[in-house]
């Protein structure tokens, strides 16, 4: 009998423990967007050269000259940064000319300067395609770092008040992502055709920079 008792004993020791119960968890699938304005830093025109000729190469030649002195004069305005867009040539509408074009862009903090510099080449023959206030790089960045700041803030609190809700708590989150766009939206400015002493006009209005943030929740029992 003590022999039976001792090998019970020994198959008992040899089972596996058995596993402490894991507490049930609930998980929930929770977004937030959060949004926020900033004063544009920076205007930026693109004003276009255009030239039809009974050759490509009479056409890209005269764009070329107006291309090249719009881009000497922006560079003398040491406010102005400049730069060259794409180039196009190809048969005008009807058949029997070349025509081409080429955009120049000019960005700058100094509105005044920049949209005198603006006025001024629409006198030498370019033609104003767009002009809008925006945001720089750096201000862009630290604005969206604020919007997903503020909408991980906004997800937490949400979080928390469902937890409770469910008499559960918050044990942490899984599979979190923040989707802020690189460029900032950029609010259209009022335009207006120019002379050369009268330049274009440009209003500017807060950018509004968005983040989404999202998460799987974890919940727990208290």
């Amino acid at each position: 009998m003590h022999r039976r008792l001792l090998i019970l004993g020994a198959i008992l020791a040899t089972l596996p423990a058995p596993a402490s119960a894991q507490p049930v968890e609930t998980t929930l699938h929770l977004a937030e967007t959060a949004e926020v304005a900033r004063a544009p830093d920076e205007v930026v025109a693109t004003l276009r050269a255009e030239a039809r000729a009974p050759s490509a190469a009479a056409a890209q030649e005269a764009v070329n000259r107006a291309i090249a002195a719009a881009v000497t004069r922006a560079q003398a305005v040491s406010s102005v940064r400049v730069s060259t867009g794409g180039y196009w040539t190809g048969r005008a509408e009807e058949g029997r000319a070349w025509q081409a074009a080429q955009s120049v862009t000019l960005r700058g903090a100094e509105a005044a300067a920049l949209l005198d510099l603006a006025g001024a080449l629409q006198s030498q023959g370019l033609a104003l395609q767009s002009l809008q206030w925006t945001l720089t790089r750096e201000a862009a960045r630290l604005a969206r770092e604020e919007a997903s700041r503020q909408a991980l803030d906004a997800l937490r609190r949400r979080a928390d008040a469902l937890a409770a809700q469910l008499n559960l708590a918050v044990a942490g989150m899984r599979e979190v992502r923040v989707d802020a766009p690189d460029h900032a939206p950029r609010p259209m400015a009022a335009m207006r055709a120019s002379s050369s002493a009268t330049p274009p006009v440009a209003m500017a209005e807060d950018v509004l920079v968005p983040a989404t943030v999202a998460a799987v929740v974890v919940l727990r029992p208290r």
